[in-house]
């Protein structure tokens, strides 16, 4: 699938689903997942194309499809890998729009401005918004043979230098910056929700769509009782905090 899609119809009751692939990818392995979160939300399935644009230029042309396509905000942003980036410049530029965040194993590919990028630390740009990060497990077959040469050893004096090993320090070292970048980014938020799935590899989308859409229905769930809590909520489960936003944006 190279085109653009829209699965499931816009609601007065509830923000639009905006999906954000990796470089070099295409939304075919979103599929899933766009299937599993239609029935209840608007879903965008959007393909940058083979060019792969900068983020800036990515965000401008995302905007004029959302503008034509007559697809307002709130929006809740879904990006993995390098789509991240993406999902980034598009809350940099868009953060009135933007109701919460799903980020997958995303961080370790940057093409953010990093004086941007820790200004939206610094001032945990999403606010009370919602944010998951989920963290899969990009060196996992890297993992799995170091584990399966260690348990080979027949000793334990062989299994303490296969630990001492280059290979072995440098992907626990991995491991250690990985998680890091990715708890990192939990300071975009005062909400937030940190998932670790180590028995993924990085393509987390296509392999376990079903804990990224839990974690779409969380973001959503927070927005939910958002609404509640400030008494806007008289429309239902959305209604009220989706008619705040938008009442930003025809002002």
């Amino acid at each position: 699938m190279e085109e653009h899609q829209i699965l499931g119809s816009p609601r007065v009751d509830s923000p639009i689903v905006l999906f954000f692939h990796g470089s070099g990818a295409s939304c075919s392995s979103w599929v899933e997942l766009a299937e599993l979160l239609s029935p209840e939300y608007c879903v965008l399935l959007y393909h940058r194309g083979p060019r792969n644009p900068k983020p800036k230029d990515a965000v401008s042309e995302m905007k004029e499809f959302l503008s034509r396509q007559k697809l307002p905000p709130p929006y809740v942003l879904v990006a993995h890998s390098y789509g991240g980036n993406i999902a980034r410049e598009f809350l940099q530029r868009y953060a009135g729009e933007v109701c919460g965040m799903v980020l997958v194993e995303t961080g370790q590919e940057t093409a953010l401005d990093p004086a941007m990028e820790e200004k939206q630390y610094r001032q945990q740009i999403l606010g009370e918004k919602p944010l998951s990060v989920i963290r899969g497990n990009s060196m996992k077959f890297k993992v799995l043979d170091l584990e399966a040469r260690l348990e080979r050893c027949e000793s334990d004096a062989a299994k303490e230098e296969m630990r001492q090993s280059p290979d072995y320090v440098l992907m626990k070292k991995w491991d250690e910056e990985d998680e890091k970048l990715k708890k990192r980014q939990l300071d975009l938020s005062r909400n937030t929700h940190y998932v670790h799935l180590p028995d993924s590899g990085h393509d987390v989308i296509r392999d376990r769509p079903d804990v990224v859409a839990q974690e779409v229905s969380w973001v959503m769930e927070e927005i939910a009782a958002a609404a509640v809590s400030k008494g806007s909520d008289s429309g239902g489960r959305f209604g009220g905090v989706v008619r705040s936003f938008r009442g930003l944006f025809t002002k």
